[in-house]
């Protein structure tokens, strides 16, 4: 590199952690550590960006509205959500990875799993449902199931309280349809794999077998669905209690007794 110019060396410098950031934020395998990496790679070519074009009043402008606009929807004030309009947009961001493709660990648009799906599903309707209400509270609950990962026996176990178990049953293709709703997720008994309820009969999910995500809808051959099942519901789409409901605190949510199980099952990851 030639450091002779000073503004061209700074420039190449930041060309490249645009580059490298762009590359882990289409990287489909997420961990903690790239995580990070994307979080400190956007803010250093944020930061970058308008120290080099701070002379450009357009440009600043620009920058400044991508700093601070997420920054203010982040910090909105948070409210109750209603649990069916949030189900009813995560059954459209679970839809919108339909075609993509199965990759062990993945995470994003260029190849998702399992346990990927229905986070990474979550998160983008909670963004969405927090936008278009105005309120802070889904969207920050969606920088937070991005940054904690889960595989799909820790999603059947309640990890970090996000989920409360509903009932158990023999498969999903002999279970009773009627006590769930959209949103709801069957985990296999030995936790290795996870699939999404869409309503109705049908359900998605990321299949190994298949190699991408796809819509099946009952009756069905698909072997993940004639094998023992928990069916577990995401905290947020569970109705608030009345005040004749006991509750018990699970984790950071309040969960009603009725109808739903709070004991751990045992499995293996994935």
């Amino acid at each position: 590199m030639n450091l002779s110019d000073p503004a061209k060396a700074v420039k190449r410098v930041w060309v490249w952690i645009l580059v490298l950031t762009v590359i882990l934020c289409l990287y489909p395998v997420e961990y903690r550590i790239t995580r990070l990496a994307v979080v400190a790679g956007v803010a250093t070519a944020w930061t970058g960006a308008l120290v080099l074009w701070w002379k450009s009043k357009a440009i600043r402008i620009v920058l400044l509205l991508m700093g601070v606009l997420p920054a203010i929807a982040a910090c909105l004030p948070g409210r109750s959500v209603d649990p069916d309009r949030l189900a009813s947009d995560y059954s459209r961001g679970l839809r919108l990875f339909r075609g993509v493709r199965y990759v062990w660990g993945g995470e994003g648009w260029l190849g998702i799993d399992c346990s990927g799906l229905v986070r990474k599903g979550l998160v983008w309707s909670g963004l969405y449902h927090g936008l278009r209400t105005f309120n802070g509270r889904p969207i920050r609950d969606a920088m937070t199931l991005w940054w904690h990962d889960s595989s799909a026996l820790a999603l059947g176990e309640g990890y970090r309280g996000w989920t409360a178990e509903l009932f158990r049953e023999e498969s999903v293709a002999t279970a009773d349809h009627s006590k769930l709703k959209a949103g709801d997720l069957a985990v296999t008994a030995d936790g290795i794999h996870v699939m999404a309820y869409l309503g109705g009969t049908t359900w998605i999910e990321a299949d190994p077998d298949a190699q991408k995500v796809i819509e099946v809808s009952l009756p069905t051959d698909n072997p993940w669905f004639h094998r023992p099942v928990i069916f577990v519901r995401w905290k947020w789409f569970v109705a608030p209690e009345s005040p004749d409901q006991t509750v018990q605190r699970t984790g950071s949510s309040w969960f009603p007794l009725r109808g739903i199980s709070t004991s751990v099952p045992a499995g293996s990851h994935r």
